[in-house]
């Protein structure tokens, strides 16, 4: 139960519909003289229906959240009944049935919303008698800071061209020629008037509602839906059913597309235009008004401040903006042993070089998200030098599951999921695919990328640093890593479809084995770290491995991940049945008896264990030692012998890959 004793969204739900269906029947009863639907007012009911839904997602009525204050509970009631309001005509004027009576529209949204308001007043009371300290508990209303009349003048001129290029764009579409029918100038009119109006009350070209570009996306595409619906409302309303309805739609759609184009490319240069080192005008008019500084240091005082431990200083300077991010290093790393001057940090990894081995740095704290770094690796690599060995690297970044929470709390769920397919393809699969990469990359300069949390832990260990901590905090993915080991040497760590998987085989060597990737990459390198935190389930698989990506699951299921290793056994590297080939890290985790017995036999494409279904770690073993066994003694009753059972075992048992 909620603050204010509401049970559920579900009782929110029938209530609501009740009302809604109330309304339509009085007006309807009114109008038509009978309670009784015909089959123009059953359309008609469809349709509200259908829009009423629409409003209920748009404004989020059905969550219980807006009942907080009386205030946000009425606004949210006025926004849904408006939002109704225009979807039924937006849906009448582009189905084409203007016969529809405006009285009725209207009335009916009229009478629904003042049901509901008195329905609420009601039960708010209710709500505040019986639940006193819960329903006056204060609620914090975010709110934007003006900036004065600060709007920008040239996204006004811009979208004011635009305007004129979408309309005439779509006239000549429609028409084949620039020049309009009488009357339509008429049209032109009212979308600009429209397109001035819901500038105003979305305050789209106000710089303090830009944000960065999604946010500002979202309210751009605010106002053209805003514009599709009034100009149904007006087309609907003074009945100018005599316009094309293409002309009145299709400009704005168009707009709207343009709008988007435009503000990816106006982010675009101005992130670049920001990174500039050139001194602007006002900063130089700034430098003019110079004031003498005090010389005369206490050197005695600057050196006690450096030798003293981080913790206060730190916890000073995080405290005010992320208290829990503090908490977080608090918790894992004696803040007490580090001193201020064995400490380092940056707030913008394009515009500080980390290159500074000169100074004993024990501790590092980045303070820019990793997504914004062209090359990962590099930076890794160098904040890696400068640490002493045994100094944490603290930072952090948004992952693939971070950002999609971070989308999903901006945008109601339905905008959010079409906002979030078009942001993958662009941040996840362009710059992963070898033309468009180099596309993404000139945009972008890779920063805004997103990344999965194998990938940069597998990151962090390919480069040497052993991950101490992990925590989601405030829908970004923070890190705690300490400096341990030398970087890997291998310049060619797997990142494409094929992976490379280096594999104890024949005598203990090391060979290459192939296999399609159904990790993330650089998940290889993890696999230590996995083993320690995850720990292994039946089967001698890894316990909830989230290195593992959606499709990799299906493919290992169905075996299709395996179907490179055939050029092993080609090759001769392998044999139909034999030892599973295993990782390193993997090899390690057996007694020396058996890595003993392994060193003589290869490995195999059908390992024993799908004809002994082992399910612990002991009785793999056991299992290996048997077939190795075996096989020395009689090597092709035992292959045989081994194969037909397991083939039972996967065709009749279900046995498969996790």
């Amino acid at each position: 139960m909620n603050k204010f004793g509401f049970k559920s969204s579900l009782q929110i739900f029938i209530l609501d519909f009740f009302l809604l269906n109330l309304s339509f029947f009085i007006c309807n009863y009114f109008k038509q003289g009978s309670i009784l639907l015909s089959l123009r007012s059953a359309t008609l009911l469809l349709l509200f229906y259908l829009s009423w839904v629409i409003a209920c997602f748009a404004t989020r009525k059905l969550k219980t959240s807006w009942h907080s204050t009386y205030r946000i509970g009425m606004i949210t009631l006025f926004k849904s009944c408006l939002y109704m309001g225009y979807s039924v005509v937006f849906l009448i004027v582009i189905l084409g049935m203007p016969n529809f009576s405006r009285l009725q529209i209207f009335f009916t949204c009229l009478t629904f919303l003042l049901m509901e308001m008195i329905v609420w007043s009601v039960l708010f009371r209710v709500a505040q008698k019986r639940y006193p300290k819960r329903a006056s508990l204060p609620v914090e209303i975010p709110r934007l800071t003006a900036v004065g009349s600060k709007s920008s003048f040239f996204q006004f001129g811009m979208d004011l061209i635009f305007v004129f290029i979408a309309f005439f764009t779509a006239n000549f579409l429609k028409r084949g020629t620039l020049v309009l029918l009488p009357s339509y100038d008429l049209l032109l009119l009212i979308i600009l008037g429209l397109w001035a109006f819901t500038a105003f009350i979305t305050g789209k070209f106000k710089k303090s509602n830009q944000q960065g570009f999604y946010f500002s996306l979202w309210q751009w595409l605010k106002a053209g839906i805003f514009m599709l619906t009034m100009i149904a409302a007006i087309v609907f309303g003074f009945r100018l059913f005599e316009f094309s309805r293409f002309q009145g739609f299709a400009p704005i759609l168009l707009l709207m597309l343009i709008e988007a184009v435009f503000l990816r490319f106006y982010y675009w240069w101005y992130e670049n235009r920001e990174n500039k080192d050139i001194e602007s005008i006002k900063g130089i008019q700034r430098l003019q008004n110079q004031e003498e500084l005090v010389i005369d240091t206490d050197i005695d005082k600057l050196r006690d401040r450096l030798l003293e431990p981080v913790r206060d200083k730190l916890q000073a300077k995080l405290s005010p903006y992320n208290d829990s991010l503090f908490n977080f290093i608090d918790k894992h790393i004696d803040l007490n042993k580090i001193l201020c001057m064995e400490t380092a940090s940056e707030h913008n990894s394009t515009k500080f070089s980390l290159t500074s081995d000169k100074f004993p740095i024990r501790m590092f704290l980045s303070l820019d998200k990793i997504n914004n770094i062209r090359r990962i690796n590099k930076y890794f690599l160098d904040t890696h030098n400068m640490l002493l060995p045994g100094g944490y690297y603290i930072g952090y970044g948004h992952t693939i599951a971070t950002h999609r929470e971070w989308l999903y709390s901006k945008f109601s769920k339905e905008i959010a999921r079409y906002i979030y397919m078009i942001d993958f393809c662009f941040t996840r699969i362009m710059p992963k695919l070898p033309v468009l990469q180099n596309i993404y990359f000139t945009l972008t300069k890779g920063k805004n990328r997103v990344i999965s949390r194998a990938e940069v832990l597998g990151r962090l260990c390919f480069c040497g640093f052993k991950i101490i901590a992990e925590k989601n905090i405030d829908q970004r993915f923070c890190f705690i890593v300490q400096k341990v080991k030398t970087p890997a040497i291998d310049e060619s760590p797997t990142y494409g479809p094929i992976v490379t998987l280096k594999r104890v085989g024949y005598n203990n060597d090391i060979m290459p084995t192939y296999k399609f990737r159904t990790m993330h990459t650089y998940s290889e390198y993890l696999q230590e770290y996995v083993v320690e935190t995850q720990g292994l389930k039946k089967g001698g698989k890894l316990e909830n491995d989230f290195r593992l990506t959606t499709w990799g699951i299906l493919m290992r299921k169905l075996w299709i991940d395996e179907l490179p290793m055939l050029y092993n056994w080609v090759k001769g590297d392998l044999q139909l049945v034999g030892v599973r080939p295993l990782s390193v890290q993997y090899f390690n985790m057996y007694n020396d008896e058996l890595k003993k017995m392994r060193k003589g036999v290869k490995p195999g494409l059908v390992p024993p264990f799908y004809a002994d279904l082992p399910e612990t770690f002991e009785e793999i073993c056991e299992s290996e030692k048997l077939y190795i066994q075996a096989f020395l003694k009689h090597p092709i009753k035992t292959q045989w012998n081994y194969f037909w059972r397991a083939f039972s075992n996967i065709i009749f048992k279900g046995a498969r890959s996790k």
